[in-house]
């Protein structure tokens, strides 16, 4: 059963376009040697440079790998855009900010290797499911506006955006360390909601209407907050499925991301 599961898990939607790419693996993003820092890098074939896109799996903070966003990866590679595909450092060994901090050094990694990648590092995007979702958005609200770290859009998917709802997660508990009520404080911190300011760079969201693991609210709630602050945001409702099969099914909410990418990173001005 657990083999099972984890087939239908790794197998996530996708939506591919005719473009051939060459595939990179096991490339270290940082000079750690910890495995939770391996990353896989896609190349799209041609001159480039191509826009890019940094790719974070769920988990719940705790498990999976970046081999569940393979099939992303390749649908975003078989449409122009250059790719690295992250793990990123485990709770409850470690807190947040660790995969937030992790990203950070695989964007650095990314934009460092902009000639060999064929990347264009002024067109850049995060794009994460479930904890992914909040590391990347948590990313965008907090650190996008430092000129080295800048990226113009990103898409998540199936994400926590305000901890503060959940007092007893044991799976937000892991990542933070304590339940809610015992340190309020730094959930409200910890919270992508929480930073919402103008200026932000466009957002894609998506969200299984019916998902109880993380309820649909997150993400209309979130929506609501960046429009308050005039932030460009388009949101998709996958219907009927929940959480992970959201995730493994709807083919329409990776093309709906793609098309969002076309039009940020290939179409608009650059930042």
């Amino acid at each position: 059963m657990k083999y099972i599961l984890a087939l239908i898990l790794t197998a996530c939607a996708s939506y591919r376009g005719d473009g051939e790419f060459t595939r990179l693996k096991s490339v270290s993003y940082n000079s750690s040697g910890d495995a939770r820092h391996l990353s896989e890098v896609l190349i799209p074939q041609g001159e480039g440079p191509f826009p890019g896109v940094v790719v974070v799996h769920g988990g719940g903070w705790q498990s999976r790998s970046y081999s569940d966003m393979t099939s992303l990866a390749e649908s975003l590679a078989s449409h122009g855009f250059a790719v690295i595909n992250i793990n990123y450092r485990y709770s409850p060994k470690h807190h947040h900010p660790a995969p937030v901090d992790d990203l950070q050094e695989a964007l650095k990694f990314f934009k460092s290797h902009a000639q060999e990648y064929k990347l264009d590092p002024k067109r850049i995007a995060l794009w994460g499911y479930s904890s992914g979702a909040h590391t990347v958005t948590y990313f965008g609200v907090t650190r996008n506006n430092q000129k080295d770290l800048k990226v113009q859009a990103i898409i998540a998917g199936g994400g926590p955006y305000d901890f503060t709802w959940y007092p007893k997660s044991p799976y937000i508990k892991g990542y933070m360390g304590k339940y809610r009520d015992q340190m309020l404080a730094e959930y409200f911190e910890a919270s992508p909601a929480h930073h919402v300011t103008e200026g932000l760079s466009p957002f894609y969201l998506y969200h299984a209407k019916a998902d109880i693991l993380v309820e649909m609210a997150q993400a209309t709630s979130f929506e609501a907050r960046l429009k308050a602050h005039h932030v460009k945001v388009k949101r998709y409702e996958i219907p009927f499925w929940g959480h992970a099969s959201g995730f493994v099914l709807s083919d329409e909410s990776v093309k709906k991301g793609i098309l969002f990418l076309n039009e940020e990173l290939k179409n608009s001005p650059q930042i």
